[in-house]
């Protein structure tokens, strides 16, 4: 489940905990038949069963929004389908969509090191700076291999860093006599999304964005217990560094694992409180982090302290605001380390297949700075989102599709933001649409795949659907949506959009209510 729902207090583990436990058991109504039904062999008895699934009584508040056609365009099945819905995390099809079509699948994104100042006998007289252009690549999920990148993954280093580190050794510079700069200026941006809720931003999934992103702008703390009861639990955090303030409030006591973590909006500062049991297995939450760009500053001078470089300044970060008064003259600058991201495809698949949110916030920007036109000055002196301008760029995209966006609300990439607003109408039609791209394959491979990965690995196993559904997953509390593709037994590509909001009770029913249409779809034999 990408988005845990807002209880009272998110940040305690153990309700976490419960609620996915309570989620994992509820029977879904596949569960709850004594004997399956039997199959449809018309059309008109597949659109009667689903149907009959939408309008089960405890439905009854809820909403759905359903788009069921053919790869040739007749619709099969539709349930308010030009209404309009939260999407969830169905808008990274959006996004992903349209970078493909924008940039392509080789397309690369570069960080750099530059050395502003002279160098002398290894010493660099002036500032080093480290220059983010939106790459999500400088994170530890990428040293696992390209089959383990679904999952975050705690690591004492960050190997990038670590890159970046020898490079600028092997330049030969051992002092540093001006600043450490953490540029994030690439990106003129709001560090949260718009209307994200504030209550996101602490946890690893409202992570912050920025053009210079280290480790999915995240943190992993490890909670241990002690020995000897009444004893505050050990905590260490992965990547290891001094960025991050620790307030140890915990104890080793209880028979359950009972530890609540709280950082305030705007600081590094994280506390822990609550209880974890002597002998109880450690405990990992992923928090995120304030201040990416300063964040990646001090992961790379603590790297390069453990080289014997030193930098006698101090971290400073720059933003677009302050490039407006000293633009970056790249000319000027010596370039002494650098990294290229792997290729779109590959990210595509990091951002559709776990659903990550903070990957897709950075292509959303990277279509406003590479596509968007020159930025131009609001009346405060200030530059143009790059959100503002790529929401401008994929709505420029849709319509080319031959989707109307006038009626759309798209506030962010991810789908965080409960202001977006889309259809089952628009979304098929943006399948429809990437089904004939020149990348359609591309796309089609970056979704997760039911019973296999990412966000549909444990749902529609042992079915007709398992192996075969390719779509995209959206959760929200209260929202669900799954849109994608799939094969039926008759051989027929079908192209589904399925939406379900305002439905308050376990998120796993409305789910399996979506499982269950794909695996009636994926199991029909006769003509459509």
């Amino acid at each position: 489940m990408k988005y845990p729902n807002k209880l009272p207090f998110l940040a305690t583990p153990i309700i976490i905990t419960v609620l996915l436990v309570s989620l994992a058991l509820a029977p879904t109504m596949a569960q709850q038949a004594v004997a399956p039904a039997p199959k449809p062999q018309t059309l008109a008895e597949l659109q009667t069963r689903i149907a009959a699934l939408l309008d089960q009584p405890q439905f009854a508040p809820a909403r759905w929004g359903v788009r069921i056609l053919t790869e040739q365009g007749k619709i099969i099945f539709e349930r308010d389908a030009d209404k309009l819905f939260m999407p969830a995390s169905n808008m990274k099809l959006y996004t992903t969509a349209a970078a493909l079509d924008a940039f392509g699948p080789d397309f690369r994104f570069r960080t750099s090191v530059y050395a502003d100042g002279r160098i002398r006998n290894g010493v660099l007289h002036g500032n080093l700076i480290l220059y983010g252009r939106g790459d999500p690549n400088l994170s530890a999920r990428f040293e696992q291999g390209l089959d383990q990148l679904e999952e975050f993954k705690p690591a004492e280093k960050i190997a990038a860093i670590e890159s970046l580190a020898d490079q600028i050794k092997a330049s030969g510079i051992r002092l540093v006599t001006g600043d450490l700069i953490g540029d994030d200026s690439y990106f003129a941006t709001g560090w949260l999304g718009s209307g994200w809720e504030w209550d996101d931003a602490q946890f690893y999934y409202g992570a912050e964005v920025s053009a210079l992103t280290v480790n999915d702008n995240a943190v992993t703390f490890t909670i241990t217990p002690s020995r000897h009861a009444g004893q505050a639990p050990a905590i260490t955090v992965r990547p290891r560094t001094a960025y991050v303030r620790i307030i140890n409030r915990a104890k080793t006591l209880g028979e359950q694992t009972r530890i609540g973590v709280h950082r305030p909006l705007g600081s590094n500062t994280v506390e822990f409180f609550g209880t974890i049991p002597r002998g109880a297995a450690p405990f990992q939450v992923n928090i995120a982090i304030h201040d990416p760009a300063s964040f990646a500053a001090t992961l790379l001078k603590e790297a390069l302290a453990r080289r014997g470089i030193r930098v006698a300044g101090r971290i400073r970060r720059v933003d677009a605001v302050a490039r407006i008064e000293r633009p970056l003259n790249e000319t000027r600058l010596k370039e002494i380390a650098s990294l290229s991201s792997q290729p779109l495809a590959v990210l595509l698949k990091v951002i559709n297949k776990p659903s990550q949110n903070l990957h897709t916030e950075l292509l959303l920007r990277q279509l406003g700075v590479l596509c968007g036109g020159p930025a131009e000055l609001d009346d405060y002196g200030r530059p143009q989102s790059a959100e503002a301008r790529g929401i401008a760029v994929l709505k420029q995209f849709l319509q080319k599709a031959g989707i109307d966006t006038q009626p759309l609300s798209l506030r962010d990439g991810s789908g965080l933001s409960r202001q977006n607003l889309i259809s089952p109408l628009a979304t098929s039609r943006l399948l429809e649409f990437m089904a004939a791209h020149e990348h359609a394959s591309v796309f089609r491979n970056s979704l997760p795949v039911a019973g296999i990965d990412g966000t549909l690995r444990t749902r529609m196993r042992d079915t007709a659907a398992a192996g075969n559904v390719r779509a995209k997953t959206g959760s929200l509390t209260y929202v669900r949506a799954l849109s994608g593709y799939l094969t039926t037994k008759g051989g027929q590509t079908l192209i589904f959009s399925l939406m379900g909001n305002n439905y308050t009770g376990a998120g796993a029913e409305m789910s399996g209510i979506f499982d269950q249409i794909c695996v009636l779809l994926a199991e029909y034999e006769g003509e459509l």
